[in-house]
């Protein structure tokens, strides 16, 4: 009788330790996170695209209000690319304020920037555009306080390129 005892107590303790083993490693089927999803933020897909300006501008200043923005956040390099369109008045005030002289530039299209921009890019045969680069002043906000941006020539587009020192 004492053998049988002890046999469903380790039974048990061997089953509680299954289901708490199943818990753990998140393949319970009670679990609210669906399979393959991230659940923990700092494991999110920073492969992400990002269109939302006010989110933007938590993380660097944007001078005036834009008239399209798409960017895309590099955590690992600590690194904000942003592509912004502001009005052409808005775009004529930005580069005279950044006490940088203006250079020629170029900057690699990436497949999630606006059609425009890839067009012009294709148009141009080297999947590149062409621009004056300045040092982004009007842009940085700690801890994203050193880079460049690029107007993007013939546009109202800027490539803003910040990352954290």
């Amino acid at each position: 009788m004492a053998r049988s005892k002890y046999a469903a107590i380790l039974a048990l303790f061997m089953c509680a330790g299954l289901v708490a083993a199943c818990a753990a490693d998140g393949s319970s089927s009670n679990s609210s996170t669906p399979a393959g999803s991230a659940s923990n933020p700092n494991t999110e897909n920073f492969n992400a695209i990002h269109t939302n300006p006010e989110e933007l501008g938590v993380l660097i200043k944007v001078p005036f209000d834009t008239e399209d923005i798409v960017w895309k956040e590099y955590p690992t390099q600590k690194r904000i690319l942003a592509v912004i369109r502001f009005s052409t008045a808005n775009a004529n005030r930005i580069a005279p304020d950044t006490g940088g002289t203006p250079e020629d530039a170029e900057v690699a299209v990436e497949s999630w920037f606006p059609d425009e921009l890839i067009a012009q890019s294709e148009m141009s045969g080297d999947r590149a555009l062409r621009g004056t680069a300045f040092p982004a002043t009007a842009f940085y906000q700690e801890p994203y306080t050193t880079g460049k941006a690029i107007r993007v020539a013939g546009t109202d587009y800027f490539v803003v390129d910040l990352a954290a020192k």
